[in-house]
Formats: C-alpha cells, sequence, structure tokens
C-alpha cells in the first residue's frame, strides 16, 4: 500500500544495475565494430579470469580482501585502456560490475548482467 512496506534498494546497488543498464542500452545502438569490440574485450576479461582463478566456485571461495584487488586490477586495466582503446575499457568496465555482483553474491544482479554480457560475448567472438 503506498510502497511505504516495500524494502528499498541499497543505493550502490541501484546505481550499479543504472550504470549497467545505461551503457548496455547505449551499446545496442552503437555500430557493430563497437559492439564486436566491446564483446572480444568482456572475451578477453573472461578469459583472464579463468585463467587466473580457474572457476568462479574458486572465485566466490576467497576473502574478501583478495576479491577486492581484483577489482582493483580491473579498474587499473580499464583506466589504462580508456585513452587508446576505449572500447576495450567499456568492455572491462562491463566486466567489473558482474564481478562487483559477483563479490556480493547478488544473485538477481548476476542473472540480469550476465544476460547483457553474453550478449555483447556473441558479438565478440
Amino acid at each position: 500500500m503506498f510502497g511505504f512496506f516495500r524494502k528499498r534498494e541499497n543505493p550502490h546497488r541501484a546505481g550499479l544495475r543504472d550504470d549497467f543498464l545505461r551503457v548496455t542500452t547505449r551499446l545496442r545502438a552503437a555500430d557493430p565494430a563497437i559492439q564486436m569490440a566491446v564483446g572480444h574485450s568482456i572475451n578477453m576479461a573472461n578469459s583472464l579470469f579463468i585463467q587466473r582463478f580457474g572457476s568462479i566456485a574458486v572465485f566466490r571461495g576467497l576473502p574478501k580482501p583478495e576479491k577486492y584487488k581484483y577489482i582493483e586490477a580491473l579498474t587499473n586495466a580499464e583506466e589504462k585502456m580508456t585513452k587508446e582503446k576505449p572500447q576495450a575499457a567499456v568492455g572491462f568496465a562491463l566486466f567489473k560490475m558482474w564481478i562487483g555482483a559477483l563479490t556480493e553474491d547478488d544473485e538477481d544482479l548476476l542473472q540480469e548482467f550476465s544476460a547483457g554480457l553474453a550478449e555483447l560475448s556473441r558479438k565478440g567472438d
């Protein structure tokens, strides 16, 4: 009734979701070559993740400080790419958002982000 008893979403979570949706929506309208470049960088980020951790289950088992260090490493990689390879930076940023949802064990966000990443990933194959 009137939303008084509705549980409010954490503002950081809502901001993350909004950022992800804003970027993926803009990418759907972008040139196919840009979509392909972003998808390729998502695939590269995923390959590096698997190479480093082996699986999602292994990453989930890590202590939070180690997960945060990985997010920091993704941020550094994204920043380095921003000027010379902006599409790659976008792909890493989207992948980092997915890692953030994974770090927080937010299954709903993981599912939502996974769908968006998969769509772009297929274009980057």
